[in-house]
């Protein structure tokens, strides 16, 4: 009897564990991945004064006319689009002394997630903007890339190039770039 009972244990042990995974592979052979809203935030990442991308349909608004301005671009041309990694507003700006990209990435994660991907970039320095978690990655001479995270679960990319002319203040892009950042927060709206 304790043969028979042992037995059974193990075949129900099998046969639980074998249909665990079929369905964890959905029938279709995908696995399960939590979205950015589920993940464990770093409480070194937590945002304090979370701000929400999500109402953002148009990407090129975080940035005025006037502050475009006092950014140094003169007569800019101005491109709103998608990103195509997030399927997210994106906006291109270019002017003769620079070219900015503002990317709005509210499905996969902030900071936490972004730090999980830093072996992905070329290069990937943690900073802050006005308070905000944030690093800096991709800088390499006249560019850089600015990742801030603006909840615990969004985050807005800003790309900067610099291309001729401008202000000696332009010659360093990470600086920049977390300049760009900083007047794009103030348009976005508190969660």
């Amino acid at each position: 009897m304790l043969r028979r009972t042992t037995a059974l244990t193990a075949s129900f042990f099998v046969l639980t564990t074998i249909s665990a995974c079929a369905v964890g592979q959905g029938g279709g052979g995908k696995q399960f991945e939590p979205s950015g809203s589920q993940e464990a935030v770093d409480p070194a990442l937590k945002v304090d004064t979370p701000k929400n991308l999500k109402g953002i349909t148009d990407a090129c608004q975080l940035l005025t006319p006037e502050q475009l301005n006092q950014l140094g671009t003169s007569e800019p041309e101005i491109e709103p689009s998608t990103n195509p990694q997030y399927q997210e507003p994106s906006c291109d700006i270019s002017s003769d002394a620079l070219k900015i990209t503002i990317d709005i990435n509210t499905e996969h994660g902030g900071m936490t997630a972004a730090n999980a991907r830093a072996s992905n970039f070329e290069n990937f320095e943690a900073t802050e903007v006005d308070g905000y978690p944030a690093a800096q990655v991709n800088a390499a001479g006249n560019l850089c890339t600015i990742l801030t995270g603006v909840a615990d679960d969004q985050s807005i990319e800003i790309y900067y190039a610099k291309n001729s002319g401008g202000t000696p203040e332009m010659e360093e892009p990470c600086g920049y770039a977390k300049k760009i950042t900083a007047e794009a927060l103030k348009n976005i709206p508190t969660a």
